[in-house]
């Protein structure tokens, strides 16, 4: 019996030196993995260097979104002319906080430019004064963080974009009713701009009022639904407006099922689905913007502050109306 005991605590023994010995090799192959992972990206900003490239990163605030390609296409472009190394990378779904943590991955990789959108003042703003700090130049886009470090701004007036909305709400209501709003994200300061501006443009008019305004989220299914409810909830709404991509195509599939012939609507930005459904007279008119532009120029304008130019703060690009001929003349950005 006593035999037996001890080749059990013999055994117990054994399995604790054999687990102790696998915890330190499992320890040190995830340090060595570390320290191997650490030397690959020296390797690379090593090779970025000598052949004599700039290594740049432009963070999208969704990756696959239609906006964000269109985005994408026109950095690529600048890049390929000023033999400037791009990486576009960002969220797979929309999230602030993921984007922070791929700045400051940036950051930590040491890249020789960021641009970035500045969707909260209050948190991108000390991200990209780190950046700024340590002698990376930042280019906020599409939305700013004015009182960052940031070198410059490439983007829409969001405030003048909001505006123009409005004007288009007047025409199409003659200044009375009741309206409902889809917002991209209440967290975003261009969304949330936007929407200042629309509000601002249409306050004197007493017999038109905005009577709900909810977030999409940047997401066709989440546009549909909100605005589905919106409507359920305010059957008394004959206008309503998108300020992102895809909420005035949300909006559209929501008055379709609803069964809302009656409801008119206004869009942002010139997505094929929307200037179709402009044709066919489903969405009265949207708000364009120049996202190939905005990409284009911001890389434009890093390439001009790698060569020694000062930089504007601001290079507002252009916004216009495109929808129906009845519009068309009466409206200017």
């Amino acid at each position: 019996m006593e035999d037996e005991k001890m080749k059990d605590i013999k055994w117990l023994i054994s399995f604790i030196i054999i687990m102790t010995a696998f915890g330190f090799l499992f320890v040190r192959f995830a340090m060595d993995s570390n320290q191997i992972q650490d030397i690959v990206e020296q390797l690379k900003g090593e090779k970025h260097r000598e052949s004599g490239s700039k290594h740049i990163v432009l963070i999208e605030q969704e990756q696959g979104h239609p906006y964000w390609q269109l985005v994408e296409k026109g950095a690529k472009k600048a890049a390929l002319q000023h033999h400037i190394e791009i990486e576009c990378i960002g969220p797979v779904r929309n999230s602030m906080e993921e984007q922070l943590k791929l700045l400051e991955k940036a950051i930590a990789s040491k890249v020789d430019g960021i641009i970035v959108q500045g969707l909260n003042d209050e948190k991108f703003t000390p991200v990209i004064n780190k950046a700024m700090d340590r002698g990376i130049p930042v280019l906020t886009i599409d939305t700013d963080a004015p009182t960052s470090k940031r070198l410059a701004y490439v983007g829409t007036n969001n405030r003048e974009a909001g505006s123009l909305l409005g004007q288009i709400v007047l025409q199409i209501t003659g200044g009375a009713g009741k309206v409902g709003v889809i917002i991209g994200s209440e967290s975003a300061e261009s969304q949330m701009q936007r929407l200042s501006g629309l509000q601002s443009s249409i306050a004197s008019y007493k017999n038109l009022q905005i009577v709900d305004v909810r977030p999409s989220n940047i997401s066709l299914m989440e546009a549909i639904q909100q605005a589905s409810e919106m409507l359920q909830s305010h059957p008394e709404i004959t206008t309503m407006v998108g300020t992102s991509a895809t909420d005035a195509l949300g909006i559209l599939q929501a008055a379709k099922s609803l069964k809302r012939v009656d409801l008119r609507i206004i869009g942002f930005d010139d997505l094929p689905e929307t200037l179709d459904a402009i044709g066919k007279g489903d969405i009265e008119a949207t708000v364009v913007q120049e996202p190939y532009g905005m990409g284009k120029t911001s890389v434009d304008l890093l390439d001009d502050y790698f060569r020694g130019q000062s930089l504007p703060a601001n290079r507002f690009t252009e916004v216009k109306m495109m929808g129906r001929r009845e519009l068309k003349g009466g409206i200017t950005p």
